[in-house]
């Protein structure tokens, strides 16, 4: 399985170049792949939250949706918390 690569270009910050050498060095891997790993690390825990967002704005448009009014949420965390400082 072999992994197609492009090049892309990106602005940063010089601090956050040079801590980005620093760390390469450190670890003894390029640039690249530490950069590699970050971005996919994010994309991963990002498209998820993303994914579940769309999916729950979807349910909420749906007649099964139920729904909670403010006052009510807002009560029932005073209570625990109340319960937890007690």
């Amino acid at each position: 399985n072999i992994m197609k690569s492009s090049t892309m270009t990106i602005r940063m910050a010089s601090e956050t170049r040079e801590r980005l050498s620093r760390l390469a060095d450190a670890v003894n891997r390029s640039k690249s792949y530490i950069l590699n790993q970050a971005i996919r690390e994010y994309l991963d825990t990002h498209e998820w939250q993303v994914l579940e967002i769309e999916q729950a704005l979807k349910h909420a448009d749906t007649p099964e949706a139920e729904w909670t009014d403010h006052g009510t949420v807002k009560r029932k965390w005073e209570d625990k918390l109340a319960r937890k400082m007690a």
